[in-house]
C-alpha cells in the first residue's frame, strides 16, 4: 500500500501505514488531507489524528473518498480515541482517493475544459491579464441576449464545494436541453469553476502573490488594482452593470462541515445605498425561489456588509446593484448532492419571472 500526493491538488500530513490502515496526523490545526492511496486492501480503515477544532469539522462532514477520483462519498466518522477519528471505505481492492476537501484544481478544470471543447451549446473564453488567465464557460441563447447571469465560484482556493457545484452547472446545462432552455430563456449564463489561479485544496491563503504574500482575494473587489483574475472579473460584471444588463450575480463559497445547512445570503445596506421595501422583498422572493430546490439551502437578508471589498458588498455599494453569495455545506454530502445543490440553483434561476429590481432602473429586464 502506498500513498500518493504528487498530483495537481495534492495535499498530505505526517502518515503512518499500517495492516490493512493508515493513519493521517492533521495537528495541529491543518484539517486539508488530500492523497490516493493505492494498491489498498478491499476494506481500507483510516484513521486521522485531529485537534479538538479539527474533529468538530470531520465529524460533522466525514470523510470523502472516491474509487473513481470523481463519485465522491461520504464515510462517518467515529471517535477511537483522544484526538482520533476512524472509519471504514471501500477501496473496491484498488485505488482510492481521499479527501477532507472536494479536490479541485487545474486538473478537474482542465478536464470540463476538454469535454466541452466539442460542444455547440458552450463556448470556453478565456479572460487574460498579465500572463494569467480565467477561464469563463458562456452558453449564449439563440436569438436574443437578453440578460447577462453571472456564476463565479472558487474565489478562495479551499472551498471547493462551490468549484464542483459550478462545474455541475455546465454539465447539467449540456445534457438536459429542457432545463438549459428554461434558464438560458432570460439571457447568457457565465459560469467561473475557478476563479483563484491555484489548485482548489492548498492550505494557503486564498490568493498568493508573486511575492509570497498570500490575501484574501475574494475581498479584493474592492481593492484599487485587484490581481488580475479578480480584477477581469470585476470588470466584465461593472461593464455588464453600466450596460444595465445584469441579472444574476452570484458568488458561490463553501464553509464545508461547519454549519449543516447551505445559506444564500444577501444583503439590504452598503455604502450610501440601501434597498427600499420593494427591492428587499424582491431579493428575499428571489433568493427563496433560488434555493427551494436545494439540498438543505436556505437564505438570509443581512442588514450590512460583511466585508466592503466582496462582490456582493461592493457592487451594492458603488452600483447599487443586489447580487448574492451562496455558502454551501458539505455535512454528509458526497458528489451526487452536489450535483443536486447545481440543478436546484438553475432550476431557481429559470424560474425567476423578472430581474428588473437588480438595479435600480433596469432597462431591459427579462
Amino acid at each position: 500500500m502506498e500513498v500518493i500526493h504528487h498530483f495537481d491538488s495534492g495535499v498530505t500530513q505526517p502518515y503512518e501505514l499500517g495492516d490493512g490502515e493508515v493513519t493521517f496526523d492533521l495537528r495541529p490545526g491543518q484539517r486539508i488531507l488530500n492523497v490516493v492511496v493505492r494498491d489498498a486492501l478491499p476494506q481500507l480503515r483510516v484513521h486521522l489524528m485531529a485537534d479538538d477544532k479539527g474533529e468538530v469539522f470531520l465529524t460533522k462532514q466525514g470523510l470523502l473518498y472516491a474509487t473513481d477520483g470523481r463519485a465522491f462519498r461520504v464515510a462517518p466518522f467515529e471517535r477511537t480515541g483522544e484526538e482520533r477519528l476512524s472509519t471504514d471505505i471501500d477501496t473496491r481492492g484498488g485505488r482510492v482517493h481521499i479527501a477532507t476537501r472536494y479536490p479541485y484544481g487545474r486538473d478537474a478544470l482542465d478536464r470540463l475544459i476538454v469535454q466541452c471543447a466539442n460542444e455547440p451549446q458552450v463556448s470556453v473564453r478565456l479572460l487574460e491579464e498579465s500572463g494569467r488567465t480565467v477561464p469563463v464557460f458562456d452558453l449564449i441563447p439563440r436569438g436574443t441576449r437578453g440578460l447577462d447571469h453571472y456564476i463565479i465560484a472558487g474565489e478562495d482556493v479551499w472551498e471547493t464545494a462551490g468549484c464542483w457545484t459550478a462545474d455541475w452547472m455546465v454539465r447539467l446545462l449540456l445534457t438536459d436541453p429542457e432545463l438549459a432552455a428554461r434558464v438560458l430563456n432570460s439571457g447568457a449564463i457565465h459560469i467561473v469553476p475557478l476563479a483563484s489561479p491555484y489548485s482548489a485544496t492548498l492550505p494557503s491563503a486564498s490568493y498568493t502573490t508573486p511575492e509570497g504574500k498570500g490575501i484574501y482575494g475574494a475581498a479584493t473587489w474592492g481593492d484599487e488594482e485587484p490581481p488580475p483574475e479578480y480584477a477581469l472579473l470585476r470588470d466584465e460584471v461593472e461593464a455588464c452593470i453600466k450596460a444595465g444588463a445584469l441579472g444574476l450575480m452570484l458568488t458561490m463559497h463553501s464553509w464545508q462541515g461547519s454549519r449543516a445547512f447551505s445559506e444564500m445570503g444577501t444583503i439590504r445596506e452598503s455604502g450610501e445605498n440601501r434597498l427600499d421595501d420593494s427591492r428587499a422583498a424582491w431579493a428575499e422572493s428571489t433568493m427563496e425561489g433560488l434555493t427551494r430546490d436545494v439540498p438543505l439551502g436556505r437564505f438570509r437578508m443581512s442588514e450590512k456588509i460583511w466585508h466592503p471589498g466582496l462582490a456582493r458588498d461592493r457592487l451594492l455599494g458603488v452600483h447599487d446593484a443586489v447580487t448574492f453569495r451562496i455558502e454551501i455545506t458539505t455535512v454528509g454530502q458526497g458528489t451526487s448532492e452536489l450535483e443536486a445543490t447545481a440543478r436546484g440553483l438553475l432550476e431557481g434561476l429559470g424560474a425567476v419571472e423578472s430581474w428588473e429590481k437588480v438595479l435600480p432602473c433596469q432597462s431591459n429586464a427579462g
